[in-house]
């Protein structure tokens, strides 16, 4: 690559190792039961649900990162702090994910958790502005990144369980994290 502009190869296999470690620190942060009994384990329903939602919020930035780098040519700097700012954000999410589980209707846990999803939205949106400009030829690209659907609608459905949980239900968070990650796996599949 000439000058300022490098190949995405080894941004991508950091990024997919950051992945599998957060991955594997969310399943190590579940409780265990208290006894071996259908009773102990469905006292842990909040903590389970919390992880599921996690989980797949981690596999589906992941699919994203992957489509979108599989059709990236190069990168340059500002591209690679960006990711490194978008892993930071991610690594965030087993925390809050025990966070939710231990406190799962204080609107404090569910508001924190919800703006670190706002906040990977906005990191992604960042991100794939600047991969547009340094990759303007590619429409392959432009289609993949799919702003609109990828991340403006996810943002809104944040917005919406923040507004959801300021006038009483705190839960909301969670159910639109929920919402926005089913509705973006459909959509891949879709694609």
């Amino acid at each position: 690559m000439n000058g300022n502009y490098m190949t995405t190869n080894r941004l991508e296999a950091f990024y997919d190792a950051i992945i599998a470690i957060i991955v594997t620190v969310l399943v190590l942060e579940l409780p265990q039961p208290a006894t071996a009994s259908l009773q102990s384990i469905l006292a842990l329903k909040t903590s389970y649900f919390a992880y599921l939602i996690s989980f797949l919020v981690c596999t589906n930035i992941w699919q994203y990162h992957h489509i979108i780098y599989n059709n990236v040519e190069r990168i340059n700097s500002k591209v690679i702090w960006q990711n490194i700012l978008l892993l930071l954000v991610i690594s965030l999410i087993p925390y809050l994910t025990t966070f939710v589980a231990d406190n799962p209707f204080s609107l404090l846990a569910e508001i924190l958790y919800g703006l670190d999803f706002i906040l990977v939205n906005i990191i992604l949106f960042w991100m794939a502005k600047t991969l547009l400009e340094i990759n303007p030829d590619q429409e392959y690209l432009s289609n993949a990144l799919d702003i609109k659907n990828a991340l403006v609608i996810p943002s809104i459905i944040f917005i919406l369980g923040l507004i959801i949980a300021f006038l009483g239900y705190p839960f909301a968070i969670s159910i639109c994290c929920l919402i926005t990650v089913i509705r973006s796996i459909i959509y891949s599949l879709k694609n």
